[in-house]
């Protein structure tokens, strides 16, 4: 009878793999995943590998599809009016598969109560940034389309709303030290000469950079991962017949263009870091962005998931332990709310921290947090 030859596929998924009847000792086999990634296709004979088996082969993502785009960031929840605001669209197939390259085209339009000033960025690497200002507060519709098709949650309804007075009074506090003396004599109709005014500008200025200085040092303590994703599959055994799933898995903080990494813990998907990193905080309505890579020597290092981190809730001098989960940012989920993370405080109280992070579970990492003025900072107070 006829050899039965065993075909079976392992990566990102398993699919199921289909033998199709043959002619003339031919033998034929078919399968299909959704999901991009490295896969490793084992073929045996009688249990054992034929030649140059396990074969590995790359899946690349599909043609860009409406589909499995989606957006995300302040622009498209609402912003002050006449304050530019932003957000991120980004690029997938139809299966959710995130796109690493641009040169997409999208067709965005702002309509509603007015138009908005608009202009797009193509980060090239499968993102795309949206800029506007709205000009008139009220509500706004955003259309982001590809082909023709609203990518997930288009349109968008947006509310603009005036700046609060204590936000105007505190950016012309900071653009004019002495703005409450100035709004004094015009009030009273004692207005200084233009070189005078200058010159107290000019002495206003150098006193307030000697004196101020709106920095911070943000420390993160790395502590453990667990549960993470399994990235890397190896053929192991005699005939390459056994398979080891792990991952070579690292973190990555960005902050404001800033980027600091822990080093390696090699196959481990429950791993301890330890590890110490340091970053500069100039402004604390920035998020910090947590990812875990799993590191390949001989390709692209893959992501394991990642989430954003609120600074606004960290007290100034208190370590504050969180344990963030890490979801998949190629497979968002429309409509899902944020999801949270568990934290300690400096008593050991457990509660809820701003974590922002949308699609798969994909296990999570213990971090302690640590927020502390920067030499030559002084309270914001002084401000005033």
């Amino acid at each position: 009878g006829a050899k039965k030859f065993s075909v079976t596929i392992r990566g990102v998924i398993s699919p199921q793999v289909h033998a199709i009847p043959g002619d003339d000792g031919e033998f034929h086999y078919s399968y299909r995943t959704a999901r991009a990634g490295v896969y490793f296709v084992a073929v045996l004979l009688d249990g054992v590998d034929v030649g140059g088996s396990p074969f590995k082969l790359t899946v690349d993502p599909g043609p860009t599809h409406a589909n499995g785009c989606s957006a995300e960031g302040p622009g498209i929840t609402g912003g002050y009016t006449g304050m530019e605001t932003s957000f991120v669209i980004h690029a997938r197939d139809y299966y959710g598969n995130a796109r690493g390259v641009g040169g997409d085209v999208f067709n965005i339009s702002i309509g509603g109560t007015a138009s908005a000033r608009m202009r797009v960025r193509d980060n090239e690497k499968g993102t795309y940034t949206v800029a506007y200002t709205p000009e008139v507060g009220g509500d706004y519709f955003i259309s982001v389309q590809h082909n023709g098709i609203d990518i997930q949650g288009s349109p968008f309804t947006v509310s603009s709303d005036p700046m609060p007075r204590a936000g105007y009074l505190e950016m012309y506090r900071s653009l004019e030290p002495d703005f409450g003396q100035h709004l004094q004599a015009q009030m009273l109709g004692n207005v200084d000469r233009p070189k005078e005014l200058e010159a107290k500008r000019k002495k206003a200025d150098s006193k307030a950079k000697a004196k101020i200085s709106q920095e911070w040092e943000l420390s993160v303590k790395v502590l453990t991962g667990r549960n993470l994703v399994a990235k890397d599959t190896v053929a192991e055994g005699t005939y390459g017949t056994t398979f080891t799933h792990s991952s070579d898995p690292y973190v990555v903080l960005r902050l404001s263009g800033q980027a600091k990494r822990t080093t390696t813990v090699e196959k481990d998907l429950n791993p301890t870091w330890n590890e110490e990193l340091t970053l500069k905080v100039t402004d604390r309505m920035q998020r910090l962005e947590l990812e875990v890579m799993d590191e390949d020597k001989d390709d692209e290092d893959d992501t394991m998931g990642r989430c954003t981190l609120s600074l606004l809730d960290l007290v100034e001098g208190q370590p504050r332990a969180v344990t963030v989960k890490l979801l998949d940012p190629t497979h968002d989920v429309a409509g899902a709310p944020p999801s949270s993370a568990e934290e300690g405080g400096a008593a050991g109280g457990r509660g809820k921290s701003g974590v922002s992070s949308m699609g798969v579970d994909l296990g999570e990492v213990s971090l302690v947090l640590t927020i502390t003025p920067a030499k030559g900072s002084i309270d914001s107070k002084a401000l005033r």
